[in-house]
C-alpha cells in the first residue's frame, strides 16, 4: 500500500514570517481566554434542545471536551471542506486534521475561499490548513496530502469525529465501510460520521453512527 505524503503544520502555528512570535503574547493570551466569541454556539452546548439525544449532558464539561480534548478529521478540502474547516475553527475546535489528495486548480478559486491564485498547483490540504491557522489564533490544523485509502484503520481510530465533504461516491463508500468495520470489531472504535454533499443549489448533511443508525451503503442500495 502506498504511503500518503504527510505534511506537518508550520512550527509557527500557521503565522508566517514570525508574525505570531512578534505579536504581543499578552494579547494572544487574552484573545484565547475570551470565550464570548463562542456565545452563539454555547447556547446549544449549555442545555438540551427539543431534538437533543436523551444522553446529552450540556455544560462546561461538554464544551471543554469539544474545544480542548476532541480530535476532528475533515475529509476533503474542496468547496464544502473549506467551509467545514472554517466553521470548526471558529466554533472553538482546536485540534483539526484535514486530508485531501488534490492540488489547487485555477477553476477551484471561485468556490474555495481559503485559496488564492498564487496557491495554484499546491496541496489543497496544506494550503487550507495554513490559511485557517493564520486567521484563527490557537487552532492547530494538521494536513495530509494523499488518499484516504492510504491510511490504516488505526489512523481513523485516533479521531473522535469524522466529517466528510467528499465529491466521490466510491470514497464515501470506502470511509463508510471502514468506520462500520471498526465499530463492528470494537464498540470503543465507533466514530460518528457527519457526511455532507452539494449538487448545484442543493445540499444534504446527515449524521451516521456506524452499526447504530443506517449507514451510507444502506441508503445507497
Amino acid at each position: 500500500m502506498a504511503t500518503a505524503a504527510i505534511h506537518s503544520p508550520p512550527m509557527t502555528n500557521g503565522h508566517g514570517n514570525g508574525a505570531l512570535a512578534s505579536s504581543s503574547s499578552a494579547k494572544l493570551d487574552a484573545y484565547l481566554a475570551d470565550t464570548t466569541r463562542y456565545s452563539a454556539i454555547d447556547k446549544i452546548l449549555d442545555r438540551r434542545g427539543p431534538w437533543t439525544d436523551e444522553r446529552f449532558i450540556g455544560g462546561k464539561d461538554t464544551k471543554d471536551f469539544l474545544r480542548t480534548k476532541s480530535k476532528i478529521l475533515v475529509i476533503g478540502a474542496g468547496g464544502l471542506g473549506c467551509e467545514i474547516l472554517q466553521n470548526l475553527a471558529l466554533s472553538g475546535f482546536n485540534d483539526i486534521h484535514v486530508i485531501d489528495m488534490d492540488t489547487i486548480d485555477i477553476s477551484n478559486l471561485n468556490r474555495q475561499f481559503l485559496f488564492r491564485e498564487s496557491d495554484v498547483g499546491k496541496s489543497k490540504a496544506l494550503v487550507a490548513a495554513e490559511f485557517v491557522m493564520n486567521r484563527v489564533p490557537g487552532v492547530k490544523v494538521t494536513p495530509y496530502h494523499g488518499k484516504i485509502q492510504d491510511h490504516p484503520t488505526s489512523f481513523y481510530a485516533t479521531f473522535d469525529i469524522v466529517v466528510a465533504g467528499l465529491d466521490s461516491i466510491s470514497a464515501r463508500r470506502w470511509i463508510n465501510a471502514t468506520l462500520v468495520q471498526m465499530a463492528q470489531e470494537n464498540d470503543e472504535d465507533l466514530k460518528p460520521l457527519i457526511d455532507g454533499g452539494t449538487e448545484g443549489f442543493k445540499g444534504q448533511a446527515r449524521v451516521i453512527l456506524p452499526t447504530v443508525t443506517s449507514c451510507y451503503e444502506c441508503s445507497a442500495s
